[in-house]
């Protein structure tokens, strides 16, 4: 069986805008819960794969207002984060995302994740 963070990236990653947002939903639920148990937290993997799922949510979002209140949506999930470790791995995690995915970027879906940059 997938571990939950591959199957939230999958998730996020959907053709469908109304599973990408039902997913944003469970994550940020998700990522809530998780945090604020006792072994809370999470790996550096799983932020990754949950944020490869959040680039590609992006990615696959088309109207520049929906872009951008889904980068809004996407940096507000570091306060779904109920500890310090937590947030700064989150936020770690994003940039090297965006480091590793940046040349991958095409000039017509640029200005979307310089949105998303924006506003981590």
């Amino acid at each position: 069986m997938a571990e939950p963070s591959v199957v939230m990236a999958q998730k996020l990653a959907a053709n469908d805008k109304t599973s990408r947002d039902r997913a944003l939903r469970k994550l940020r639920r998700y990522m809530s819960a998780r945090s604020g148990e006792l072994e809370g937290g999470f790996t550096a993997d799983e932020l990754c794969k949950i944020w490869k799922g959040l680039f590609y949510c992006m990615w696959m979002q088309d109207k520049p207002q929906l872009q951008e209140e889904l980068a809004l949506t996407m940096s507000q999930l570091v306060h779904s984060l109920q500890n310090r470790q937590s947030q700064s791995l989150f936020v770690r995690t994003f940039w090297q995302t965006l480091n590793r995915e940046w040349n991958g970027i095409d000039r017509l879906r640029l200005d979307k994740f310089y949105t998303v940059r924006g506003v981590m």
